[in-house]
């Protein structure tokens, strides 16, 4: 009987089964060509698989930027979230892991009992007591049992948590790479806030002076009232602009506070738009393969993998389950007697399930399953359409909103020289006062047309990095398309 015990031990340990449903194939999304080609790049700027995700904001050197950055990423809720939903999803591995060893236990019971004389068959005290008469009943066994996995059923279940688990791995670094470009933005809001609050009050205590001034004119009968009247509305609507600047800096100290997980009641200091270096070159054509680096694009992939997996696990319940169960211990009607060669107890040997009918239970499992395939397969191929579609947005960006940028710049510059002339000229009086009043109006937009033009460069930037999954490496005179890293 101990040779049939390890013939069938061997033989569950040495059948490793088949595996059921389709064999995974990495898809291949359309890829626009015109992202593709690099040969009109002076320098290429590249994203590799060895170039670090987690460190795209040093581009722009700003310490304080930097500061912060470090600060959101030890302490934004968000971010701790999603790492303890990768801990979850690595617990889950190990879950789904376990049904592949065998299933161990050790139970022990006592039971005070009397058997019906009617059936005394059903109880082993009765080969010891009378049927009639109570007894104790002590027992201590070691349990085992094993699933043959001989359709993949649970390795398939394995296949779709790692899956997961990979998934969700690659969200939690799509979370950090969101949580570092919201800072970055918010910074770039705070500096110009700030920089539209200086403009504002500038041109409020320019306005309060030429008030004074076209004052002293009326009062010397050199001026209508008119030019008064004018003045005055001037100023108080530019004064209306102070408090609309001061509100959006708030906003982005109060928002740059919860994102680097503290209360909204931290002062910050931003720097104005203008004053960032910005990189002199960027992209111009961007090689398919360097999106793989993109979290979401490997999250969706990775995702797309375990819905695979899980029609194949599905499948394996069409076919027999085979378990072996085995037990050893002691049993007795005498505690003092447990440990007697005559109280031992054991037995070994298979079981199967065989599904005959269930009702299409099984085939609406494989229907569900193959559902989620499909839909985590078109997730996977917009979220790379996607990724293709906000990297030409971005570059698009950067190359339109720097020659708007260099414009503004010129304006301003045209304007200040008008607001000059129109002061000389109204002063010796040989214009009106009115087109003093326009030709500053025309500076104060323009120079806060230039800050927004500033800022909107630099959000561009931050969005190209963030769409390029981290950022880049420039490679000066290497115009060679990127290769997939090997693993």
């Amino acid at each position: 009987m101990a040779k049939k015990q390890g013939a069938l031990l061997v033989l569950a340990c040495a059948l490793p089964g088949c595996m059921v449903g389709p064999s995974y194939e990495r898809p291949t999304p359309p890829a626009p060509q015109t992202l593709r080609d690099t040969a009109a790049v002076t320098t290429v700027l590249r994203i590799t698989h060895e170039a670090p995700w987690d460190r795209w904001w040093e581009v722009f050197k700003e310490p304080r930027l930097d500061a912060l950055v470090e600060l959101a990423r030890s302490q934004n809720r968000d971010l701790r979230a999603a790492v303890a939903r990768v801990h979850a999803a690595r617990a889950l591995v190990r879950e789904a892991f376990g049904p592949l060893l065998p299933l161990i236990s050790a139970n022990g019971s006592y039971a005070y009992q009397k058997q019906s004389p009617n059936a005394t068959f059903l109880g082993a005290g009765s080969t010891f007591k009378p049927a009639n008469v109570p007894f104790d009943l002590v027992q201590g066994t070691a349990d085992m049992s094993y699933e043959l996995d001989l359709w993949g059923r649970i390795r398939r279940g394995w296949e779709s948590a790692t899956g997961d688990a990979l998934a969700t791995e690659e969200d939690e670094k799509n979370v950090e790479i969101t949580l570092v470009a919201d800072v970055a933005q918010t910074y770039f809001d705070l500096g110009q806030a700030e920089a539209d609050l200086e403009i504002a009050r500038e041109a409020v205590s320019l306005r309060t002076r030429t008030l004074q001034l076209v004052k002293g004119r009326v009062d010397a009968g050199l001026a209508a009232e008119l030019e008064l009247r004018q003045a005055e509305g001037e100023l108080a609507t530019t004064a209306a602009q102070v408090p609309d600047a001061e509100l959006r800096r708030q906003v982005a100290e109060h928002r740059l506070a919860i994102l680097t997980g503290r209360a909204p009641d931290v002062h910050f200091q931003g720097k104005a738009p203008a004053a960032f270096d910005l990189p002199p070159e960027v992209p111009v054509g961007i090689p398919s393969t360097l999106l793989e680096r993109r979290p979401d694009i490997r999250a969706a992939e990775a995702r797309y993998f375990a819905r695979n997996s899980g029609v194949g696990e599905a499948i394996a319940n069409y076919f027999p389950q085979v378990t072996i169960a085995g037990r050893f211990g002691y049993a007795s009607v005498d505690i003092n007697a447990i440990a007697r060669p005559t109280a031992k107890l054991w037995s070994i040997g298979p079981s199967i399930h065989i599904p005959i009918f269930e009702g299409g239970r099984t085939k609406a499992f494989v229907d569900e399953r193959q559902a989620r395939k499909d839909e985590a397969l078109a997730n996977y191929e917009q979220t790379v359409l996607r990724a293709f579609g906000e990297v030409a947005d971005a570059i698009a960006g950067i190359s339109a909103h720097a020659q708007v940028r260099d414009r503004q710049a010129e304006a301003v510059k045209a304007e200040t020289r008008a607001v000059e002339l129109a002061n000389i000229e109204y002063d010796q009086g040989l214009t009106s006062y009115l087109n003093v009043l326009d030709a500053q109006r025309t500076l104060l937009t323009a120079r806060q047309a230039l800050v927004r033009a500033q800022r909107q460069l630099l959000f561009d930037l931050v969005a190209l990095e963030k769409a390029l999954g981290g950022g880049w490496t420039a490679i000066p005179g290497d115009d060679a398309a990127p290769k997939e890293k090997e693993h």
